[in-house]
């Protein structure tokens, strides 16, 4: 790209006799943060929260703040698929493995970045940008079980050659989806330290070493056009305040890629001066505490990029991958989510963006912002978000959809649809169980949450609900949001959308006789958003598989049941 440029501006001064081309400002750098789990309420001033977050605020400050942003499937894996590719997590194409599960999976779990389609990082890299991977990837699918051998202590040598081995194999695969650098890579489907003792605190928690990793890359590419995906393990649960006030000298070497030859030494306050900061602002929960300590190491970053005197031409977007009070639903409390962007040379500092945005818009908005024309036939299924920074009274989207395993919702200025359709395979097992009552295997976990999760329901619901086998999971978010959103599993829901932050949808209007019409051109703005996906979903998508699904037998059943 610079050799490009470079030969640009030798032909502009050669064709006018001055070298006015050449000042051109060279193409933005790119940072892209995405963090872990944070609700509004988490969040600091610059949303209403209770937390103390003066750098997010500041960047709220210095550019633009979204009231009605939205992760189209709001759960860890498929969010970031979604972050990284452009596309709705329902295009992914698990192989292997991950294929197999991906049938049994009814959230998006198991989507896998893949590396023979064009996504976010690859085609920064073959633009010319260097690329940069820090953190959580979740996009992998678990190529190791548990820690096999005696010594699983966290400090061990074998605990620590274990955890080594298998963060190196997974920066090769993420170094394969187009990443030239990767640093503190973690998480492949849940935590590495699988059978590795951690003596009882959260010590997989280390944003001193993802912030290192961060920085690195910054100062290892501040001569060429960057661009650097940074995915925080924080604020994602459980975390105990008490790990800030351990050894750091000790406990910040611990990461899920091993331990660090010392303790990261960054420019962000000590652990103890972050407890006792939030401490000292009122903080008393988890979530508080996790969030100052958060925001510290996105303003070290931030700071370096000043310090560099790269802020003013770097787009910086700040998202929460899904919002923690309904995760892994379609309700403002899972899907509307904090976002921040700030771009000194070209947006408003302080400015309020109320339109519906999602994380598909990412792809095309970086691509917008970076110059660049994605490959001929990659699908993005968002469009660029400069126009309407750039004026608020730009033509958008009159509706978003969203989608997370047997649901697909669309959401408007004013109104959200939320349809509920099993499809034929399901549903047929859904009513052999009906006929034979025999319920599928559940973990004792998971028996203790159904057995919540029965009590809470009308009988009406539990007659419909009862039998939706792939709701039987462990820790189940549906279930522990029973008592928000008890209208679940209503096949149609209608819901008004209000102000603040993050209004929840409190109240299904669906069945209103006064609503009918209303109901009827929401159903038909489903079926609009659907269509370019061309998938089976009810009576709204592309048609159903024409062979019928076998019913299961008793003796299936009963296998199934074990």
């Amino acid at each position: 790209m610079k050799q490009c440029l470079s030969a640009i501006a030798f032909l502009w001064t050669c064709v006018t006799g001055h070298s006015s081309f050449a000042a051109a400002p060279p193409p933005p750098n790119v940072v892209f943060i995405v963090i872990d789990n944070v609700d509004f309420g988490y969040m600091g001033k610059c949303y209403g929260g209770t937390s103390l977050t003066p750098h997010m605020d500041r960047i709220a400050e210095r550019g633009v703040k979204f009231t009605r942003a939205y992760a189209v499937t709001p759960l860890c894996v498929p969010s970031r698929y979604t972050c990284l590719s452009g596309r709705y997590a329902s295009r992914a194409r698990p192989a292997g493995a991950d294929a197999a599960a991906a049938e049994e999976d009814e959230a998006g779990g198991h989507a896998v970045l893949e590396t023979d389609l064009p996504n976010l990082p690859n085609v920064m890299h073959q633009a010319g940008y260097r690329t940069g991977f820090v953190g959580k990837y979740h996009l992998e699918a678990e190529k190791y079980g548990r820690f096999p051998g005696k010594d699983g202590d966290v400090f061990g040598a074998e605990a620590d050659g274990w955890l080594k081995q298998r963060s190196a194999w997974l920066t090769g695969r993420i170094k394969e989806r187009g990443f030239d650098y990767v640093a503190a890579p973690l998480d492949f489907r849940s935590s590495q330290f699988k059978g590795v003792e951690l003596h009882g605190t959260n010590y997989d928690h280390n944003m001193e070493a993802e912030v290192k990793g961060a920085l690195d890359f910054i100062d290892q590419s501040q001569k060429e056009p960057f661009f650097l995906y940074l995915s925080t393990h924080l604020l994602h649960l459980p975390i105990k305040p008490q790990l800030l006030l351990e050894d750091y000298a000790k406990y910040g070497r611990v990461t899920e890629g091993g331990l660090l030859p010392e303790a990261p030494k960054v420019p962000m306050p000590s652990r103890k001066v972050i407890y006792d900061t939030a401490k000292a602002a009122g903080a008393e929960t988890a979530q508080q505490f996790g969030m100052h300590w958060l925001d510290c190491g996105i303003g070290a970053v931030v700071n370096r990029l000043e310090e560099l005197k790269l802020l003013d031409n770097t787009l910086l977007v700040v998202f929460s991958d899904n919002n923690q009070r309904g995760k892994e639903t379609l309700y403002e409390g899972g899907a509307r989510v904090p976002l921040l962007m700030m771009w000194p040379q070209h947006f408003k500092p302080g400015s309020v963006c109320d339109r519906i945005v999602a994380n598909t818009d990412f792809a095309p908005t970086i691509f917008d912002a970076c110059g660049i024309t994605p490959p001929t036939g990659m699908i993005l299924d968002g469009r660029t978000i400069l126009p309407v920074l750039a004026d608020a009274d730009a033509p958008w989207r009159d509706g978003l959809m969203l989608e997370n395993g047997h649901t697909r919702a669309v959401v408007t200025d004013k109104w959200k649809y939320v349809a509920l359709r099993y499809p034929p395979d399901v549903q047929a097992r859904i009513d052999e169980v009906e006929r034979t009552g025999v319920f599928p295997h559940m973990t004792p976990k998971a028996e203790q949450f159904f057995e919540k999760f029965k009590k809470t329901l009308t009988p009406e619901q539990w007659k419909f609900a009862r039998n939706s086998w792939r709701w039987h999971t462990q820790g189940n978010n549906y279930m522990k949001s029973i008592d928000d959103f008890p209208f679940q599993f209503d096949a149609d829901q209608l819901f008004e959308i209000g102000g603040g932050p993050a209004p929840q949808d409190t109240k299904n209007v669906a069945a209103d006789p006064a609503n009918a019409a209303l109901l009827a051109d929401m159903k038909a703005k489903l079926k609009e958003v659907l269509a370019p996906l061309k998938q089976p979903f009810g009576e709204f998508g592309a048609a159903y598989p024409s062979t019928a699904p076998k019913p299961l037998s008793r003796k299936e059943l009963r296998k199934m049941a074990k």
